[in-house]
Protein backbone atom coordinates (compact mmCIF):
# COMPACT_ATOMS: atom_id res chain seq x y z
CA UNK A 1 0.00 0.00 0.00
CA UNK A 2 3.10 2.50 0.59
CA UNK A 3 4.54 1.85 -2.60
CA UNK A 4 1.36 2.34 -4.70
CA UNK A 5 0.71 5.33 -2.49
CA UNK A 6 4.12 6.79 -3.26
CA UNK A 7 3.79 5.89 -7.19
CA UNK A 8 0.52 7.74 -7.28
CA UNK A 9 2.30 11.06 -5.44
CA UNK A 10 4.70 10.52 -8.37
CA UNK A 11 2.45 10.04 -11.26
CA UNK A 12 1.04 13.22 -9.79
CA UNK A 13 4.32 15.27 -9.03
CA UNK A 14 4.78 14.72 -12.78
CA UNK A 15 1.03 15.78 -14.21
CA UNK A 16 1.28 18.19 -11.86
CA UNK A 17 4.12 19.77 -13.29
CA UNK A 18 3.54 19.34 -16.81
CA UNK A 19 0.04 21.10 -16.18
CA UNK A 20 1.81 23.62 -14.48
CA UNK A 21 -0.26 23.45 -11.17
CA UNK A 22 1.24 23.47 -7.85
CA UNK A 23 4.65 25.05 -9.53
CA UNK A 24 5.81 26.68 -6.18
CA UNK A 25 5.24 23.69 -4.32
CA UNK A 26 6.97 21.51 -6.74
CA UNK A 27 9.86 23.74 -6.88
CA UNK A 28 10.10 24.22 -3.31
CA UNK A 29 10.55 20.29 -3.54
CA UNK A 30 12.95 20.20 -5.86
CA UNK A 31 15.40 23.06 -3.94
CA UNK A 32 14.65 20.76 -0.52
CA UNK A 33 16.22 18.11 -2.01
CA UNK A 34 18.95 19.77 -3.48
CA UNK A 35 18.32 20.78 -6.95
CA UNK A 36 16.18 18.50 -10.12
CA UNK A 37 18.81 16.09 -10.26
CA UNK A 38 19.21 15.39 -7.03
CA UNK A 39 15.53 15.11 -6.32
CA UNK A 40 15.44 12.52 -9.58
CA UNK A 41 18.24 10.74 -7.71
CA UNK A 42 16.48 10.34 -4.25
CA UNK A 43 13.01 10.02 -5.41
CA UNK A 44 13.89 7.30 -7.70
CA UNK A 45 15.71 5.64 -5.27
CA UNK A 46 13.19 5.18 -2.64
CA UNK A 47 10.64 4.06 -5.35
CA UNK A 48 13.38 1.16 -5.97
CA UNK A 49 13.65 0.70 -2.43
CA UNK A 50 9.69 0.50 -1.97
CA UNK A 51 9.08 -1.74 -4.86
CA UNK A 52 11.41 -4.24 -4.08
CA UNK A 53 9.73 -4.90 -0.65
CA UNK A 54 6.39 -4.88 -2.49
CA UNK A 55 7.61 -7.49 -4.90
CA UNK A 56 7.84 -9.54 -2.36
CA UNK A 57 4.66 -10.73 -1.49
CA UNK A 58 3.78 -10.61 -5.49
CA UNK A 59 6.66 -11.79 -6.60
CA UNK A 60 7.38 -15.62 -6.74
CA UNK A 61 11.07 -15.69 -7.72
CA UNK A 62 14.56 -16.07 -6.76
CA UNK A 63 15.70 -12.49 -5.12
CA UNK A 64 18.01 -11.68 -7.82
CA UNK A 65 15.50 -12.48 -10.14
CA UNK A 66 12.75 -10.56 -8.70
CA UNK A 67 15.03 -7.27 -8.13
CA UNK A 68 16.23 -7.33 -11.34
CA UNK A 69 12.50 -8.09 -12.83
CA UNK A 70 11.40 -4.20 -10.32
CA UNK A 71 14.45 -2.93 -11.87
CA UNK A 72 13.56 -3.41 -15.35
CA UNK A 73 10.29 -2.57 -14.71
CA UNK A 74 10.91 0.68 -12.93
CA UNK A 75 13.75 1.70 -15.39
CA UNK A 76 10.74 1.30 -18.32
CA UNK A 77 8.13 3.37 -16.43
CA UNK A 78 10.89 6.75 -15.95
CA UNK A 79 12.12 6.45 -19.42
CA UNK A 80 8.82 6.40 -20.40
CA UNK A 81 7.55 9.20 -17.93
CA UNK A 82 10.63 11.72 -19.51
CA UNK A 83 9.96 10.54 -23.21
CA UNK A 84 6.32 11.76 -22.61
CA UNK A 85 8.09 15.16 -21.41
CA UNK A 86 9.87 15.40 -25.28
CA UNK A 87 6.31 16.03 -27.00
CA UNK A 88 4.92 18.91 -23.96
CA UNK A 89 5.49 22.45 -24.26
CA UNK A 90 5.58 22.94 -20.91
CA UNK A 91 8.15 20.48 -20.51
CA UNK A 92 11.32 19.37 -21.36
CA UNK A 93 13.59 16.34 -22.02
CA UNK A 94 16.28 15.71 -20.27
CA UNK A 95 19.25 13.29 -20.55
CA UNK A 96 20.59 14.43 -17.35
CA UNK A 97 17.36 13.44 -15.79
CA UNK A 98 16.91 10.12 -16.79
CA UNK A 99 20.78 9.28 -15.52
CA UNK A 100 20.21 10.59 -12.49
CA UNK A 101 16.64 8.36 -11.93
CA UNK A 102 18.39 5.52 -13.42
CA UNK A 103 20.96 5.78 -10.73
CA UNK A 104 18.61 5.56 -8.35
CA UNK A 105 17.08 3.37 -9.41
CA UNK A 106 19.85 1.13 -9.40
CA UNK A 107 21.34 2.61 -6.00
CA UNK A 108 17.60 1.35 -4.45
CA UNK A 109 17.48 -2.10 -6.13
CA UNK A 110 21.16 -2.71 -5.49
CA UNK A 111 20.88 -1.37 -1.70
CA UNK A 112 17.59 -3.63 -0.88
CA UNK A 113 19.58 -6.78 -2.50
CA UNK A 114 22.61 -6.42 -0.71
CA UNK A 115 20.90 -5.29 2.49
CA UNK A 116 18.54 -8.30 2.03
CA UNK A 117 21.24 -10.53 1.05
CA UNK A 118 23.30 -9.71 4.60
CA UNK A 119 20.09 -10.18 6.48
CA UNK A 120 19.33 -13.66 4.62
CA UNK A 121 23.18 -14.97 5.59
CA UNK A 122 22.88 -14.10 9.11
CA UNK A 123 19.62 -15.90 10.18
CA UNK A 124 21.11 -18.89 7.91
CA UNK A 125 24.01 -18.84 9.68
CA UNK A 126 23.02 -18.23 13.31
Amino acid sequence: MIFLSYGALLILLSTFKSAELYLHQINWLEDSLGGDKWMHFKLSTLLAILACFASERVLDLRPIMRTLCVFGVLLVALALDEALQYGMASRRFELLDLAYGSAGLLCGTLGYFVVGTLRRDSSTSA
